[in-house]
């Protein structure tokens, strides 16, 4: 129930009246023609995010923005924003799905050698993890998924699924929770394919990818996302690392590309990344900078992406 305090909702617009609202207030519109179809197709609201960082600072409050864009904003640079997010989003993707397989995988074959049926025994779990929330999340994931051929064969053959068949059907928080609650000797042997010196730092990893990953399959905006879920840095030598913020994502990438050189060391992964960084908007305003994405170093002159 809205409360007496809450502002009428604003009033439906024609996409011409959309178009003139930014018009009105300092749009630089090269090709209305084509600005409508992006309206038609996108969205006002879903571009409002990409419009936002080119609306003016209040002088009042640093962290409010005004109604009006800043001197020199073009819609085409708006349009470039959001076609840039778009193949970020898309990169990341790719990326997760690889080390989410792969993680599976691990994961599979670690607690695989105790019992086909460990993931679902609490004597594999660390003693202060919560057993019974993880085999109630797996079941509704079985349950979902009862239908699907491997997984009617292995419950009509053998009542369960052993962890091999089992981690087929995780995603991406199922995995990442289920390797939290793991025992700590048995992250850390996984945490250590990664070179990484412990489980705990790997499980923050996993964390904050399966935030990206949420946000990057739900079409959200990523590129200047503040990231809430922080991984940890801690043993990772390159100078470098230390000067990345981790509530931007642009460290994410590069946690990505880490674990992928260990993963698929032939991908070209990395140099398509490079690549879309390529494509990011040079707008004469200064409205929109890589920097507001964490990227705080030349990548190219990083060993990392070399």
């Amino acid at each position: 129930m809205p409360s007496n305090q809450t502002k009428a909702l604003k009033n439906w617009k024609t996409y011409e009246e959309q178009l003139d609202i930014l018009k009105s207030r300092g749009l630089q519109i090269g090709d209305e023609k084509k600005a409508l179809g992006y309206l038609r197709t996108i969205g006002y609201y879903r571009l409002s995010g990409y419009l936002y960082p080119f609306r003016q600072i209040d002088p009042k409050n640093s962290k409010r923005r005004l109604d009006d864009f800043i001197v020199d904003s073009h819609f085409e640079d708006v349009k470039s924003l959001y076609m840039f997010d778009k193949k970020l989003r898309q990169l990341a993707l790719d990326a997760l799905e690889r080390i989410e397989i792969a993680l599976r995988v691990n994961i599979a074959y670690t607690l695989g050698q105790y019992s086909p049926l460990a993931h679902r025994d609490q004597q594999y779990f660390n003693s202060g993890s919560n057993c019974l929330a993880w085999v109630e999340k797996y079941n509704r994931l079985i349950e979902r998924e009862s239908k699907n051929s491997f997984v009617k064969h292995h419950l009509d053959h053998y009542g369960d699924l052993p962890i091999w068949v089992a981690c087929e059907i995780w995603d991406f928080g199922t995995m990442s929770m289920l390797y939290k609650g793991m025992k700590i000797g048995d992250k850390n042997k996984i945490a250590n394919m990664y070179r990484l010196q412990d489980g705990k730092h790997l499980q923050t990893h996993l964390h904050a990818f399966n935030l990206i990953r949420n946000v990057s399959a739900h079409h959200s905006r990523l590129w200047n996302r503040d990231i809430t879920i922080k991984a940890s840095l801690k043993g990772l030598r390159d100078p470098e690392w230390q000067s990345l913020p981790v509530n931007r994502v642009f460290v994410y990438f590069c946690l990505m590309k880490r674990m992928l050189d260990i993963i698929c060391p032939n991908s070209s992964w990395g140099h398509r990344f490079l690549e879309v960084l390529g494509e990011f908007p040079q707008v004469e305003n200064q409205a929109v900078t890589l920097e507001q994405m964490g990227m705080t170093i030349k990548p190219k002159e990083w060993l990392l992406w070399q």
